[in-house]
């Protein structure tokens, strides 16, 4: 009798954790590959900007990209019309700072050292990205114009292993 009833308690904990942790895995819902420039002074680089947007936690991880490091998380606003997140600058002392600033962005516009926020929005209709960069002092140095391809987690690949 003892035995049956650890087995029990085995199979509801197990089940309990599972479930748990399917809940606080979170899968991210859409995901955006976007490409296009970076204007600064006059100038334009062409860029790229990889972000997955967690909806359910109001969550935009950078999955890829030449602007922003990799692996930062955004605040995501979500509105009818635009998918918002605020980008800030990683702690100078930090060593994704330090990364960052060895970028081939900042080497290609040393006035980026300055930046501090980058606001960013997606038109949910017609998947362009628009980010405005701006420094200490609120002032625009730059921008980011992109085009999005976007997908869900039904038309996304498999991944290669």
């Amino acid at each position: 009798m003892n035995a049956l009833r650890a087995s029990v308690r085995l199979v509801v904990f197990a089940t309990i954790g599972l479930t748990a942790a399917t809940a606080s895995a979170q899968e991210y819902g859409v995901y955006l590959k976007c490409k296009g420039q970076v204007q600064v002074n006059g100038r334009s680089k062409n860029a790229h900007l990889d972000l997955a947007l967690r909806r359910n936690s109001s969550l935009a991880l950078i999955e890829s990209s030449d602007v922003l490091p990799v692996g930062d998380r955004m605040r995501l606003e979500i509105t009818p019309a635009f998918y918002s997140m605020v980008f800030r600058a990683p702690v100078p002392t930090s060593a994704v700072y330090h990364d960052w600033l060895r970028g081939t962005l900042i080497v290609w516009s040393p006035v980026l050292r300055e930046l501090q926020t980058i606001r960013i929005s997606v038109d949910r209709q017609s998947a362009a990205l628009e980010g405005d960069m701006r420094d200490i002092n609120d002032r625009s140095i730059g921008r980011l114009k992109m085009r999005c391809a976007p997908s869900d987690n039904d038309s996304a690949p498999e991944p290669k292993f």
